[in-house]
C-alpha cells in the first residue's frame, strides 16, 4: 500500500492505493485564516480495523505541523482521533476549541 497526496490551491487529500484500488482517503479544505478544515475520511470496509485512519491522520497531523497551522476537524473520524489523542490539541483550531466551550 502507498499514501499518495495531491494539492490544489484550495484544498488536499492523501490517499492509501492498493496497486491501481483506492483503498481510502482524507480530504482537508485550506481555511479562510490558513489552517486546515478536515472534512472527509473513509476507508474500503475490507480494509477497515488495520489502522489505516490513524496513519492518514499521521499525515493530516505532519502537513499542519510543516505548515505551522491547526485542524479545524469536521470529519466525525477527525473528531473522534482527537479525542482519543489529546497530545495533538494544540493542532486543534482555536475556533473549534471555543464552540467546544459553548457547547457545554
Amino acid at each position: 500500500m502507498e499514501i499518495i497526496y495531491t494539492q490544489t490551491v484550495n484544498d488536499g487529500q492523501f490517499t492509501i492505493y492498493e496497486g491501481d484500488e483506492i483503498v481510502g482517503y482524507i480530504k482537508y479544505e485550506w481555511a479562510k485564516n490558513g489552517n486546515i478544515n478536515a472534512t472527509g475520511t473513509f476507508i474500503d470496509e475490507k480494509y477497515r480495523g488495520q489502522g489505516l485512519g490513524e496513519n492518514l491522520m499521521e499525515e493530516l497531523i505532519e502537513l499542519a505541523e510543516q505548515n505551522d497551522v491547526q485542524i479545524y476537524p469536521i470529519c466525525p473520524y477527525v473528531i473522534h482521533y482527537f479525542e482519543k489523542h489529546p497530545e495533538f490539541e494544540y493542532l486543534l483550531d482555536e475556533k473549534y476549541l471555543e464552540s467546544l466551550k459553548d457547547e457545554e
